[in-house]
């Protein structure tokens, strides 16, 4: 096999001792002399060796650029070894070259630093973010830079800025067509009453499922004030570090795990061998990277609309980020999936704020759930250098903010779509009609048994979920019902949720 020679970002993070630094790419480029084109290789992409790349650190920042696309993180760590010079240098020997000019401006925008050049370019403006690959901040929100004659349609900031490809959205329906559909669906329900009983169920059943994640059930009190959360997703209000307090407490089981501020210590994950799975940002790049998050979530541009303009993108990378950023002790994860509502809704409100299923579907796929947060957590927190410790681990030395301020959502954002249409097309039609038949058994077994409301609640839940029949165990805790009651529950309860009919109407005053 020929010499494979890095090229691009991996030449760039070989030369520069970088690997302690940035997490592995996942597709790096190489010179192969064997091939005539560029191919897939067993090991990232194959470039011709005749490619035309100038052995320099920014002739290679130009070919990555170029070729690979925008990577915030190793951009941000190769600029703090480039010396203006050299980039000064290329800009008077090619001041129109777009990826000159795209490499000049965001050395500026990662930096803060300024290039001082004699003259600006001429000719068309140029997109920091190459529109055809990217979901960006559109063309209305994009901000003209004269000096490069750059556009920077970023969709957040250097403080935090996840980027998108587009391919994540490349099938299936958009967010709004699934809106749609789950509109349909709910429009079933066609009496008013049962339309906000089902909207409730839809907020208990998105409680639970939450909490289950965590291995968790809500106390009484605690599943409430997070349903009437949930009632209130979406309404206008800036996302701030007390409104996220205001949430955490709100969530978490114990009183002590409540939160009154951002973390100032150091969190991590680990699993059941005491082995550290996850590092968090440290404690002093918190107030940066919380910043650079709530700015994402939060930007309205002058004319009123976001910079990062598609919902759903928006909704996975707000979400995902503030998972990975992991501001408090406890609660992280249940805020988390909470957000991915709380920026739907804030776009596109269903009737009756109801919402969509998601984390009930998240708990059927937790295996898939699971591996996109290993596929960040996994290669960040291999860059931390840290040693046993009795009470925790010991920190040698960390990455600091800088990759979990830029990291690529591609694989949150298929993931959260794909969780959506099954929600939207499986879920919700699956729990309306649980609510369906509940509510048709309850209706006829309390108008024939002389049961208390709770007990004949509960039996309903037990013989719905065991196919029909009471499991022996659990007829041991009613002793005192005979045979043939249970018998005539078995039989409704069979006969209701076996029904298609839609929720249309009831006069039941139960509540599942």
């Amino acid at each position: 096999m020929a010499e494979l020679e890095p090229v691009g970002y991996q030449h760039l993070i070989e030369n520069l001792n970088l690997e302690p630094q940035v997490r592995p790419l996942e597709a790096p480029a190489y010179l192969n002399g064997s091939v005539n084109q560029k191919v897939r290789g067993h090991n990232g992409f194959w470039y011709p060796r005749k490619t035309a790349v100038e052995q320099t650190l920014i002739g290679h920042v130009e070919f990555a650029l170029r070729n690979e696309g925008v990577n915030l993180e190793v951009l941000e760590a190769v600029f703090e070894h480039l010396p203006e010079a050299e980039l000064l240098r290329r800009w008077s020997e090619s001041p129109n070259s777009a990826f000159v000019r795209r490499a000049c401006f965001l050395w500026e925008w990662l930096t803060g630093g300024n290039l001082v050049v004699e003259k600006s370019p001429s000719g068309a403006y140029v997109d920091a973010l190459p529109e055809a690959d990217y979901f960006t901040a559109d063309s209305a929100h994009a901000i003209r830079h004269p000096k490069f004659r750059v556009r920077d349609n970023l969709p957040g900031t250097r403080d935090f800025c996840p980027l998108v490809r587009r391919v994540a959205l490349a099938d299936g329906p958009s967010l709004d067509d699934l809106l749609d559909e789950a509109s349909l669906t709910l429009e079933q329900v066609t009496d008013a009453t049962l339309y906000e009983r089902a909207v409730r169920y839809l907020f208990l059943s998105e409680t639970r499922s939450s909490y289950s994640i965590e291995r968790e059930t809500p106390s009484g009190n605690k599943g409430e004030r997070f349903v009437q959360l949930l009632a209130r997703t979406g309404e206008e209000e800036r996302i701030t570090e007390e409104w996220l307090v205001d949430l955490q407490n709100v969530i978490v089981r114990d009183a002590y795990a409540q939160e009154a501020s951002y973390r100032t210590k150091q969190n991590w994950l680990e699993d059941g061998t005491g082995r550290v799975t996850f590092f968090p940002p440290p404690p002093e790049d918190i107030p940066r990277t919380m910043g650079g998050w709530e700015a994402f979530i939060n930007e309205q541009s002058g004319a009123g609309g976001y910079r990062c303009s598609n919902v759903l993108v928006r909704s996975a990378c707000a979400a995902f980020g503030y998972v990975y950023l992991h501001p408090f002790l406890d609660g992280n994860g249940r805020i988390h999936r909470f957000l991915i509502h709380h920026v739907i809704n804030g776009a596109r409100r269903l009737k009756g704020g109801a919402i969509v299923p998601v984390s009930a579907v998240f708990k059927r796929h937790e295996d898939a759930y699971l591996d996109v947060l290993n596929g960040f957590s996994r290669p960040t927190t291999r860059l931390w250098r840290y040693a046993p410790g009795e009470d925790a681990p010991h920190v040698i030395a960390s990455p600091g903010g800088r990759p979990y301020r830029f990291f690529d959502a591609t694989r949150e954002v298929q993931f959260l779509h794909r969780m959506l249409i099954e929600a939207v097309r499986t879920e919700l039609p699956r729990e309306l009609h649980w609510l369906s038949g509940f509510d048709a058994a309850f209706e006829q077994l309390n108008s024939e048994l002389n049961l208390a409301r709770p007990d004949l609640s509960a039996l309903i839940r037990m013989v719905q979920s065991n196919n029909g029949k009471l499991s022996s165990n659990k007829r041991k805790k009613y002793p005192h019902l005979p045979d043939e009651v249970i018998a005539r529950i078995e039989e409704v309860v069979r006969e209701a949720f076996s029904s298609p009919s839609a929720l249309t109407s009831s006069d039941g005053e139960s509540s599942p």
